[in-house]
């Protein structure tokens, strides 16, 4: 089994919470990891990170991409705000740019996880896909799975087990 990290991508802890904690009920070697438990402060622009491989501001990113390092799967649970991915993520993924320059994510396996207010998941899951397909993109994401719930609705534990089952395949 691979190491699994479930990245919390709300600043609430709500819906995102509550499914990560059932996906990591199942899995063996993961763990949850709450953006909002970390200082992450915004991307500057200075373009640091592409002379030098590593981001200068002085935040708790670095105990994050150390996670992520050790990880073979990421599981990113994003919440939808007006149709597209919450600033708080948003300010999050935006520090990874240093990443991009060295394809740190190429191998690994992720999966996204979008959940929204719409009681139609289709909703959420076209805002979100396209939010974070000019990501996956410039970030080379191996992204092997998206899937989509509703908060207006009781968890649905058919999606779980479709994600726990592949990340067990992987």
């Amino acid at each position: 089994m691979n190491k699994v990290l479930l990245i919390n991508g709300s600043n609430r802890e709500g819906f995102n919470q509550k499914i990560l904690e059932e996906i990591n009920k199942n899995i063996n070697d993961s763990n949850i990891l709450k953006i909002r438990d970390y200082k992450i402060e915004f991307c500057r622009g200075c373009l640091q990170c592409d002379k030098l491989g590593k981001c200068i501001i002085n935040d708790d990113l670095e105990l994050i991409i150390n996670q992520i390092k050790d990880s073979n799967t990421i599981v990113f649970a994003i919440p939808n705000y007006f149709g597209g991915m919450s600033g708080f993520f948003k300010n999050f993924i935006d520090r990874f740019h240093f990443m991009y320059k060295r394809s740190l994510l190429k191998d690994k396996n992720i999966i996204f996880i979008y959940t929204g207010a719409w009681e139609n998941d289709s909703i959420t899951m076209e805002d979100l896909t396209e939010s974070t397909s000019k990501i996956e993109r410039y970030l080379e994401m191996n992204v092997i799975k998206r899937i989509s719930f509703s908060s207006r609705k009781e968890l649905d534990l058919n999606k779980i087990n479709d994600i726990v089952n592949t990340i067990k395949s992987l």
